[in-house]
Parts: C-alpha cells; structure tokens; sequence
C-alpha cells in the first residue's frame, strides 16, 4: 500500500494548491484512470481516449475540491467511471441512429481468436455493467469500493457482475469459446447424480 500513501500525500498537497504535487498525481493517476476510462467506453476507439483525457482534466479541475485526500484514488475512479458511462451511452445512442461505418481504430486488435472474441463481448455490454465489471474484475476494486465509486448499493454491484458475467459467458459461448465445463460434461455431471 505503499503507492495509496504516496497518492494520500499527494493528494493533500495538491489540494492545498500546489502545483508540483498536483503534476505528479495526476502522474501517478494517469494510468488508472485512463485504463478504466478506455475499459468503459471500449478500448481502441477515439472516443475512449477523448473519454480519458476529459476525466483527467476533470480530476485536475475538482481536486481542490477533494474532501478526504485518503480516498483519492476512489475518487479519481469515480471521476474517470462517470465520465465515461456518459460517453459511453453517448455512443451507444449514436451507434443506433447512423448507418454503420468502419471508425478508425486506435491499437491492433487480439490475434488470438479468443481474445478477440472476449473483446467484442466486453464492448457489447452495457455501460453500466462494463464498469462494475471493470472495477472490480481490472481494477480490483471491493465489491464496496465498487459501489462508493458507482454511487449505488452493494447488491446492485454484485447484480451487475453478476449479468455482466453470464452475458460475457452467453456471448463467448455463442462464438464458440464457451467458458468453464462443456454441456457435455455438464451433462455426464447432472447424470451421475
């Protein structure tokens, strides 16, 4: 926990104005926070990165604002998952009015078939449901932590993983990567009792 100290310390000082510390939090913040911010929204597109960079200015611009330096780094999560389930939604609208088009996509795709297949059953969930799962399954959040960040209670967390997870199992399945036993197996199992 020697890294949530030093952010803690950080924290304080910046909030207090200074300038030197308020740079290498956001430093130190950065990479969280833009991974959770492209994890939300869809990693590899530009809007994910938009996404990133605006909840990163909007870490800069409320730190003064910050009431318990000791939760800084819920509350950067906080900023970088609201901020991102916005323009998340904000696409999933969009997606439905326009035609389909090929957006440009930033980085290169899974090689791998799974990969690429978990990947496109990741980014067809729901914002909501992305996030929990990022939180808790990327980040490591608590299933508690989760819900101080999503600004909900515990059981719509464990709720929400809870779809998120057999729509990603659906999904996998569906493309021919099913997860865990197969149905055979299943099967012999259900015979034997």
């Amino acid at each position: 926990m020697e890294s949530d100290d030093l952010l803690v310390r950080l924290a304080r000082r910046a909030v207090a104005g200074d300038r030197d510390a308020l740079d290498e939090l956001l430093r130190e913040l950065e990479p969280l926070v833009v991974r959770a911010a492209r994890l939300i929204v869809g990693s590899g597109s530009w809007t994910a990165e938009d996404a990133a960079q605006e909840a990163l200015l909007d870490v800069v611009r409320g730190v003064t604002a910050l009431r318990s330096p000791e939760a800084v780094r819920t509350w950067a999560l906080r900023i970088a998952t609201t901020r991102a389930i916005k323009v998340a939604r904000r696409e999933r609208l969009l997606s439905l009015r326009r035609a389909p088009t090929t957006a440009p996509e930033l980085g290169v795709e899974p090689s791998d078939g799974r990969s690429a297949a978990l990947k496109e059953a990741f980014d067809r969930l729901p914002p909501r449901l992305r996030a929990t799962a990022v939180l808790r399954l990327y980040v490591g959040l608590t299933e508690a932590e989760a819900a101080e960040v999503l600004g909900c209670s515990l059981g719509t967390v464990k709720s929400n993983l809870h779809d998120a997870r057999k729509r990603l199992a659906a999904s996998l399945g569906r493309d021919g990567f099913a997860p865990g036993a197969s149905t055979s197996k299943l099967e012999e199992t259900a015979d034997a009792c």
